[in-house]
C-alpha cells in the first residue's frame, strides 16, 4: 500500500494500491488554462475526510473570485500569494505562512509577480477541490498587470504591490493569514480560525496549531533527529514535508520522505517520524472529528 506521494511523481495515477485516491497533476479548474477559472496546476489526493493538493500558479496569474462550501488552508511553500478574502483585500501570504479561507467565503488567490507560487492546499471533503467562479465564466485565470491578458499593462514587483496595497497585509478586521513566527492575537482583529501557539509535541518538536470548522492544521519545526513516537489516532491525517527530510514509519514500514512529499495516514494506522540530520518543517492537517493528536 502506498502512503507516500511526491508532486513530481504524480503525472499519472500509480498502478499500485494507494491509501488515498489520486488525481494526477493537471489544470485543476478546467481542461486547459484558457477554459479554466484559475491557472492552478496540481495533483490531488482525496482521503475520506480531507483532500490535499500540491499546487502551482505561474507568476502573475491565479484564481478568479469564487467560493466553495468547504474550507481551505493554503501553506505557502514558495513565492507570495495575494488574495482577497471576504472583507480583507490585498492580503499577502509569504513562504511559511498559511492562508485560511472559511467555507462559502468569496475569495481570489494569485501568484505575485516575482516568482511562481507553490502551495499545499488542504480542504475538507464537503465539496471538490475547486469552486465555481462568481461570474459563472470559465474564461481563463485572473492576471496581474503585465501578465496574460493584461500583458500590455505596466508590471509591478511584489514589493511595490505590498507597498501600494494600503491595507494591513495580514487582514484588516479578520486575520486570514497566519505567520507561525508571530501567532499572537492583535487588539481589534478577530481570527478566522482558533489559534493555539506554543505547540510542543515532543522534545525538539514545536510549532503552532490552527483549528477551524472541519480541519486543524499544525506547522511543526523538528530539530535534527527529533522523534515523534509511533502512535495511532482516529483522525485522518496528511503531512507535507515542507523543508528538510524525515524518516516516516507508516503501518510498520520505514520510508525516507524528501521535501515536498506528502504522507497520508488513514484513521487508526500506526505512524511516527524521525527528523533528518538537518531537521525539518512539517505541515500536518487532520479532520476535527477528534482532538489534534500530533
Amino acid at each position: 500500500m502506498q502512503y507516500i506521494y511526491g508532486y513530481n511523481e504524480l503525472n499519472t495515477a500509480p498502478d499500485n494500491p494507494t491509501s488515498a485516491k489520486v488525481a494526477p497533476r493537471r489544470v485543476l479548474s478546467g481542461d486547459t488554462i484558457e477554459t479554466a477559472k484559475s491557472s492552478t496546476i496540481g495533483a490531488v489526493l482525496y482521503g475520506e475526510h480531507v483532500a490535499v493538493a500540491l499546487a502551482m500558479q505561474a507568476a502573475g496569474s491565479g484564481a478568479k473570485a469564487h467560493s466553495h462550501s468547504n474550507e481551505q488552508f493554503n501553506y505557502i511553500v514558495q513565492g507570495v500569494m495575494v488574495s482577497d478574502i471576504a472583507d480583507a483585500k490585498q492580503t499577502f501570504g509569504k513562504k511559511g505562512m498559511i492562508v485560511h479561507t472559511p467555507a462559502m467565503s468569496i475569495h481570489t488567490g494569485q501568484a505575485c509577480p516575482d516568482e511562481d507560487l507553490y502551495f499545499f492546499a488542504m480542504k475538507d471533503t464537503r465539496h471538490g477541490i475547486t469552486g465555481p467562479p462568481v461570474d459563472g465564466k470559465h474564461d481563463g485565470p485572473l492576471y496581474l498587470p503585465g501578465f496574460g491578458k493584461r500583458a500590455h499593462e505596466s508590471k509591478r514587483t511584489t514589493a511595490q504591490m505590498m507597498a501600494e496595497s494600503g491595507t494591513d497585509p495580514l487582514g484588516g478586521k479578520t486575520r486570514y493569514i497566519y505567520d507561525f513566527n508571530d501567532l499572537a492575537e492583535k487588539a481589534g482583529r478577530s481570527d478566522s480560525a482558533r489559534v493555539v501557539p506554543g505547540l510542543q509535541l515532543a522534545s525538539g518538536a514545536k510549532g503552532g496549531l490552527l483549528i477551524s470548522e472541519k480541519l486543524q492544521v499544525a506547522v511543526i519545526d523538528l530539530a535534527p533527529g527529533a522523534v515523534l513516537p509511533t502512535h495511532g489516532h482516529e483522525n485522518e491525517q496528511f503531512t507535507l514535508v515542507a523543508e528538510g527530510s524525515v524518516h516516516a514509519y507508516v503501518a510498520g514500514n520505514s520510508h525516507r520522505v524528501a521535501e515536498r512529499f506528502v504522507i497520508h495516514v488513514p484513521p487508526n494506522v500506526s505512524h511516527g517520524i524521525i527528523a533528518g540530520t538537518q531537521g525539518a518543517r512539517i505541515v500536518t492537517v487532520q479532520d476535527t472529528r477528534f482532538p489534534f493528536a500530533g
